[in-house]
């Protein structure tokens, strides 16, 4: 179960932030910055996910419809999100460009997975052996 956590709450830090009024947002002037954040969001979303089910994903014949699980929940809340967003959250509208970015971050994050756990002692975080 404490594997799950992390996702848990990134998934809300993600809602948090979602829900979060526009104009309060700061600027950046950076062109198009919010989408690479996006990525990352989403890709640490999936990294997240990815934790909870490592024991599934180490397991080399499980590895693909893991990932693709992982992805497709990732893409599946980032549209949500972006739902929320043009219809329910005020002061926010939703982006297809937004759910775009979504999607690119929770793929790399899946790709990214397995150097990630070569350099952070996750198994270890997560008590799986």
């Amino acid at each position: 179960m404490k594997s799950y956590f992390p996702a848990i709450i990134w998934a809300l830090v993600i809602l948090v932030l979602s829900g979060y009024p526009g104009q309060s947002l700061p600027k950046i002037p950076v062109w198009q910055f919010d989408k690479l954040v996006h990525s990352v969001i989403y890709a640490i979303l999936s990294m997240c996910l990815l934790i909870a089910f490592n024991k599934q994903y180490l397991q080399q014949k499980n590895r693909f419809k893991v990932g693709l699980a992982v992805i497709l929940f990732s893409v599946f809340y980032g549209g949500f999100m972006e739902f929320l967003q043009d219809y329910i959250f005020i002061n926010r509208s939703g982006n297809w460009y937004d759910f775009i970015a979504n999607m690119i971050g929770a793929i790399i994050g899946v790709l990214m997975y397995p150097l990630i756990v070569k350099f952070l002692p996750i198994n270890r975080w997560v008590k799986i052996k």
